[in-house]
């Protein structure tokens, strides 16, 4: 179903009673677009600004994250339907891009949807195009769980939650290949066949997306500290669980991909060695009899003058000639171990 929805989180460390004039634990406030517009007018504490955009006008997210002092080229690439995963450094956020998922359909097939991060020292804008399961997953937390992360900690949860979702399809996706493998050799090798044709070309498509984010990380391990926006060595940790996790994927499902083929090799090549199998005991048994059939043809022939033919000892000569051509053929055959 087609939604637009614009969702705020407010989060404010260090609140004052206004009673009691003591500082209470933070607290999360949800809200929507009026929420956000009050913040920009009174930035206090951290702001989450989650836009699902399916029927959202790209003119309003455009003005929406303008508002927001995002780089235009930023705002560009984000309201693009396709564009490579990646990550860039402007002067006072990041900008990345990463190929999340909405919806899982099989071990290693999904629904993928571009996520863009606007990732500020006090703010995170995320938008998508659909629900994204690494940010429903990051909301299941709970609001507890949500006042202790920072823009920059909960971009990377969101990220490692839904490369963990990945990890988790792709691991299961085991047992499947021992299924096939014994399919493969059994009564159903034709569709175990077809389902490796499937899976090897959706294994492409993961270990394309799965690059993409390997070389985005590592680009932003190799960054130096004055480089960077802000400050962020406090999340190095983070930044190579989760570089660590997607090139784990990558490995995957490159390894997954290879076995596949791999299969698919094997069993094309024990085909064709029962066929060949097949037809040398053919060729073999065609060897044989026509040399029998060319005689039997010559004197199956009605002409008058054939003086075998008046012989009184002909007929068993003929058939002695023609078994002693097939025991040699038979024996010649044997000792080449051609049966």
């Amino acid at each position: 179903r087609n939604r637009s929805v614009i969702s705020t989180y407010l989060i404010q460390n260090n609140v004052k009673d206004s009673v009691q004039g003591s500082l209470q634990d933070c607290k999360v406030t949800p809200g929507g677009l009026e929420q956000l517009l009050a913040w920009q007018q009174q930035p206090e504490g951290m702001m989450w600004l989650d836009i699902q955009s399916e029927t959202l006008s790209d003119s309003r997210v455009s003005k929406i994250l303008d508002d927001m002092n995002c780089h235009g080229l930023a705002i560009s690439d984000a309201l693009r339907k396709r564009h490579p995963p990646k990550v860039e450094l402007f002067e006072d956020h990041f900008f990345i891009l990463y190929r999340g998922m909405s919806e899982i359909r099989s071990h290693i097939e999904f629904t993928h949807q571009q996520i863009a991060f606007f990732v500020g020292e006090n703010y995170l804008i995320t938008i998508h195009p659909q629900q994204s399961l690494g940010i429903e997953k990051e909301l299941a937390k709970g609001w507890d769980a949500l006042k202790q992360q920072t823009p920059m900690s909960l971009a990377l949860s969101i990220i490692h939650f839904s490369a963990g979702i990945y990890l988790e399809q792709i691991l299961s996706f085991e047992d499947e290949l021992g299924e096939i493998e014994e399919a493969l050799y059994g009564d159903r090798s034709e569709a175990a066949l077809m389902d490796l044709a499937s899976y090897k070309a959706s294994l492409i498509k993961l270990k394309r997306v799965f690059s993409y984010h390997d070389a985005m990380f590592q680009q932003w391990q190799s960054l130096s500290p004055k480089d960077l926006p802000f400050d962020c060595t406090d999340y190095e940790h983070r930044i190579n669980d989760v570089a660590e996790r997607l090139e784990r994927l990558h490995s995957l499902s490159q390894m997954y991909y290879d076995i596949c083929g791999d299969m698919i090799d094997s069993y094309i090549s024990i085909t064709s060695h029962q066929m060949n199998i097949t037809m040398r005991v053919l060729t073999v048994v065609t060897v044989i009899f026509v040399p029998l059939t060319f005689v039997a043809g010559i004197y199956g022939m009605n002409f008058e003058n054939m003086p075998e033919l008046r012989f009184k000892y002909a007929y068993f000569i003929a058939l002695s000639v023609m078994f002693s051509m097939g025991i040699v053929m038979v024996l010649m055959f044997k000792r080449r171990k051609w049966f």
